[in-house]
C-alpha cells in the first residue's frame, strides 16, 4: 500500500491520510478483515507524526470503517462496496449542509451552481 501526503496542500495532513487510506478500500485494494500497518509503521513510510496517523485512524473508525483493538493494530470491517456507501452519504450530508449555509447567508441558487461547477471543474479536469 502506497500513501504519500501533499506538503503543499491546503488539505491538514490527516484528511489526506485519511481519504487515501479510503480510497484504497473502496477500490479493493484492502479488503474486509484486512489488518492496516501499525501507527508507527505509517507513520515512518509516510514521514508523519503518530498523532497525525493515529487522527486518521480515529476519523475511519468513526465512519465505521475499521476497528482499532487496544495494544494491536487496526482492520478494516466493511467490504468495498459498504465503504464507498459509507463515503456517499458522508458526502451527500456535506453537500446538504452547504446547502444549509448558503441558504442561511442568503447565496443564491445560481451563485451556489458556479461555485460548485468551479469546484468540478478544478478536481475533475486534473484528473
Amino acid at each position: 500500500m502506497n500513501v504519500n501526503v501533499n506538503r503543499r496542500s491546503k488539505i491538514p495532513f490527516y484528511q489526506q491520510l485519511t481519504q487515501q487510506l479510503l480510497s484504497v478500500i473502496t477500490t479493493g485494494i484492502l479488503k474486509k478483515g484486512d489488518q492496516l500497518p501499525s501507527i508507527r509503521n505509517l507513520a515512518t513510510q509516510t514521514n508523519l507524526n503518530l498523532h497525525t496517523v493515529h487522527k486518521s485512524y480515529k476519523e475511519l473508525q468513526k465512519k465505521g470503517i475499521i476497528t482499532i483493538k487496544p495494544h494491536s493494530r487496526a482492520f478494516i470491517i466493511v467490504d468495498s462496496r459498504k465503504a464507498k456507501n459509507i463515503s456517499l452519504q458522508q458526502i451527500s450530508m456535506s453537500i446538504e449542509q452547504i446547502m444549509i449555509e448558503a441558504s442561511i447567508l442568503e447565496i443564491n441558487e445560481f451563485h451556489l451552481k458556479q461555485l460548485f461547477e468551479g469546484g468540478l471543474q478544478k478536481y475533475y479536469s486534473e484528473r
